[in-house]
């Protein structure tokens, strides 16, 4: 069975109206539409901080140049695994 956390939070009154207009336009449960709205914008979240990493990652690489496996190991500490 899955498990849920139940949410209670304020939400604009002028925005309400569009909100429920859209799941009714859509057939779909406020719940189910929100649910959805906050889990797509948590993976959205998540890909800007990856993306940021990778662009970081590649400026390193510009900057110093690449690096051996032996220097990977060591800066990552698997060197002691």
């Amino acid at each position: 069975m899955d498990q849920y956390k139940k949410l209670t939070f304020d939400f604009p009154v002028e925005e309400y109206v569009y909100l429920k207009m859209t799941c009714a336009k859509k057939g779909v449960k406020m719940k189910d539409f929100l649910t959805q709205a906050v889990i797509r914008s948590i993976e959205e979240y998540e890909d800007e901080l990856d993306q940021e990493s990778l662009t970081r990652s590649r400026k390193e690489v510009l900057e110093e140049g690449a690096i051996s496996w032996e220097e990977m190991e060591k800066r990552l500490d698997w060197d002691n695994l």
